[in-house]
């Protein structure tokens, strides 16, 4: 992991030798740099610049989302300490991502390379990642210890703020279907699993079952099976409603 703050990087990146990157890029590629990194070849040091001003953009809007997390990663860190301190490391690594799995001991991860790696008495630490429930990272080569970034539970209740819980009481859809079933609708314009339903929306997967499994009643939403998971998403009279009652708006009272 870097050192310093995220100001420290950006100059540090802005200030990488051309020459620098050039070596990764070779060293990366085996000499065959791809065609979509020609342009970078070319303008090494232009596209530093370029990419270093991009991370600051990023950095400038996500800033504030990092700071609102801070209570959610220490209530973590401290879950999972009570959880390893009671013995249940097994349950942690269970619960850690729609996307990783538990089996025989060995914690199966969506690494394309499909490599096999053993702890060897290395140190396991586990970073819970302020993103969406499918982010996924790990360094697993490290001599001194392995490191699994995983989906922080409850990140949606980041975006519940006083604002915005003020304007669902004025949401058409939330005043018809409630307000839990009308986020639902409207993060299911693309298909998710119940996992990540339920992280998106701060609940528990057997919370989001329920109110889903009364939508799907509705005919407002509609399962199908991908390989183990099942994923829900909206049908099309789902989406009328949706489209119908967001562009619904207030009639002012008369004076």
């Amino acid at each position: 992991m870097p050192d310093g703050d995220a100001a420290a990087q950006f100059t540090q990146l802005a200030d990488l030798s051309p020459d620098t990157l050039l070596d990764e890029l070779e060293t990366e590629f085996d000499g065959a740099v791809p065609p979509q990194w020609r342009l970078v070849v070319e303008r090494p040091q232009q596209w530093i610049h370029a990419y270093a001003r991009l991370l600051q953009c990023v950095w400038q809007e996500f800033h504030p989302i990092w700071k609102n997390a801070e209570g959610l990663i220490r209530r973590e860190t401290e879950r999972v300490g009570a959880a390893l301190v009671q013995g249940c490391a097994e349950a942690i690594l269970q619960g850690l991502s729609e996307r990783f799995r538990l089996v025989d001991g060995s914690l199966r991860l969506p690494d394309p390379q499909g490599e096999t790696y053993a702890l060897d008495g290395r140190r396991l630490v586990l970073v819970p990642v302020v993103s969406g429930p499918g982010a996924s990272m790990f360094a697993l080569d490290r001599p001194d210890l392995v490191w699994i970034g995983y989906p922080m539970p409850g990140i949606g209740r980041l975006w519940d703020t006083p604002a915005t819980a003020t304007a669902s009481k004025k949401d058409p859809l939330s005043l018809v279907v409630g307000q839990l079933r009308a986020a639902i609708l409207r993060v299911t314009a693309h298909s998710l699993t119940m996992g990540e339903l339920a992280v998106l929306l701060n609940c528990s997967p057997a919370n989001a079952t329920h109110h889903c499994s009364h939508l799907v009643d509705a005919g407002l939403l509609e399962r199908h099976r991908e390989g183990r998971h099942v994923r829900i998403s909206r049908t099309e009279r789902g989406e009328a409603v949706v489209g119908l009652l967001s562009q619904a708006r207030a009639v002012p009272e008369s004076s």
